[in-house]
C-alpha cells in the first residue's frame, strides 16, 4: 500500500515501538511504499530535538538519513490550506494526496477527526495493522 506516516508515528516507532513501529517496519521489508516531504522530515528533526527527549544530534541524524533511505520523497506546492484543525497538518493531507496515497496513519486526533480526504483513509496504526490482517491474512 501507499501510505504517509504522520510525525507522532515515527516518533513513537523510534521511542516506544509498537504498532508504530510495527507500521514502519513493513516499509523497510519493503511491503508498503512510504512517501514524505521534506516539511515531514523537518518536523520529525525538530520535535527529536526537543529538551525531554534528550537526544544526541548524531542519533537524530542517523534516524533521519534512515526514513529518506526507506521513503520517497515528494514535493508539496502548499496547495491544501486549513483543511485540519492544526494547519501544520495540512502537509501530512498534500502529500497523501500528491501520490494518490492509501492511507494516512497518524496518532493525531486533528487528523483522525476527518476519518477520509478526498479519497484517503486517515487511522491509527493499529487500525492500519488490523485492516492488514483482515485483507491479507498474515501479515503484520
Amino acid at each position: 500500500m501507499k501510505i504517509v506516516l504522520d510525525t507522532n508515528i515515527f516518533i513513537s516507532a523510534f521511542f516506544w515501538g509498537g504498532h508504530p513501529r510495527k507500521v514502519l517496519e513493513r516499509t523497510i521489508d519493503g511491503d508498503d511504499e512510504l512517501y514524505i516531504t521534506d516539511e515531514i522530515i523537518e518536523e520529525i528533526a525538530r520535535v527529536m530535538s526537543r529538551p525531554k527527549f534528550n537526544i544526541e544530534v548524531h542519533i537524530i541524524d542517523s534516524f533521519i538519513r534512515s526514513i529518506k533511505e526507506i521513503s520517497q520523497r515528494v514535493h508539496i506546492k502548499g496547495n491544501v490550506h486549513n483543511v485540519c484543525r492544526d494547519s501544520e497538518d495540512d502537509k501530512i493531507l498534500e502529500c497523501a494526496l500528491t501520490v494518490k496515497a492509501d492511507c494516512i496513519i497518524t496518532g493525531d486526533n486533528d487528523l483522525l477527526v476527518l476519518k477520509a480526504y478526498e479519497g484517503v483513509h486517515i487511522i491509527t496504526a493499529t487500525a492500519y495493522l488490523d485492516l492488514l490482517k483482515s485483507i491479507i491474512p498474515g501479515s503484520t
